[in-house]
């Protein structure tokens, strides 16, 4: 099944007091480059979460977002600093005395003292992982779907693009049947305006004719042609990475199109040809984004 290279994939694993949530994205790239981001106590999983994901995904940027929260992930400790609060607490005294100022201290205003420190910590993550690899692989699958719906889609398109192609090859192939008898019927008439020529030597006319049409000739080029839109049908109906193949593929098309209309000597043909290179080249941008 043909796989496209953009999709997206989602899931969420809730426990106690933890949420595990993994969100991945992936679109178009000549290779595989993954990105991710998650709490720095996790970074140590990376490389294995990268050979997992690598196991069914070959080709695509894949942007990888982790996030864990919780109480039974993350806790929150409270520092004091018990020299300052006691310089502000004389402070305020004195300013008391002196000035004969009532006190007023209470808890709620001492909250607002600078002197507190607020740091979170996050917990042993051990215990955690066969939970973070299980929401990850259910992402991972998530986006597999949707890269082989769209595939599926890019396929049906590409395949019917292809048979419009054979269509019109068919069509420069008649065409090109007749570009023999346009040269034989060119030469004679050239020749009828030498009336001092009393007898036309047959077998110079054709000598003339065939190599005229062996120059012009595009029958080796259509051949090929049919041989790679055969090629890329039975290329789309394989499993696997198939993108770099396709994209070759479309190459070797351009470069026998390109031939034919150099060669071509029918007006109809080279617009044929036109014609053709723009459909090669909606391909083209298909298979670009093909795994």
């Amino acid at each position: 099944m043909v796989k496209s290279m953009t999709g997206f994939g989602r899931a969420s694993h809730e426990e106690e007091d933890v949420q595990i949530t993994v969100e991945i994205k992936s679109v178009n790239h000549r290779y595989f480059d993954g990105t991710f981001r998650m709490p720095k106590a996790l970074l140590h999983l990376e490389g294995r979460m990268k050979k997992a994901i690598q196991r069914t995904i070959a080709r695509g940027k894949v942007e990888l977002y982790l996030t864990i929260d919780g109480a039974g992930f993350r806790s929150s400790d409270v520092k004091v600093d018990w020299n300052l609060l006691d310089q502000y607490i004389t402070i305020l005294k004195q300013a008391s005395e002196r000035y004969e100022l009532q006190e007023d201290l209470s808890a709620s205003k001492l909250l607002n003292m600078d002197v507190y420190q607020v740091t979170e910590k996050e917990q042993n993550i051990n215990q955690l992982e066969d939970e973070i690899f299980a929401t990850m692989n259910l992402a991972v699958a998530r986006l597999v779907e949707m890269r082989e719906i769209e595939g599926e889609a890019l396929e049906q398109d590409i395949r019917t693009k292809l048979q419009e192609m054979t269509e019109v090859l068919t069509s420069i192939s008649m065409l090109s049947n007749e570009v023999t008898s346009s040269f034989e019927a060119r030469i004679r008439t050239k020749l009828e305006g030498f009336k001092e020529l009393e007898a036309i030597d047959e077998a110079r006319i054709l000598t003339e004719v065939a190599y005229l049409a062996d120059k012009a000739s595009i029958d080796e080029e259509i051949t090929r042609l049919r041989s790679h839109l055969a090629q890329f049908h039975d290329i789309l109906s394989n499993d696997g990475v198939v993108g770099r193949k396709l994209d070759f593929l479309v190459q070797e098309m351009n470069r026998e199109l390109n031939t034919i209309g150099s060669k071509s000597q029918h007006h109809k043909i080279s617009q044929h040809v036109i014609d053709l290179k723009s459909e090669v080249e909606k391909v083209r941008e298909q298979v670009q984004n093909i795994e």
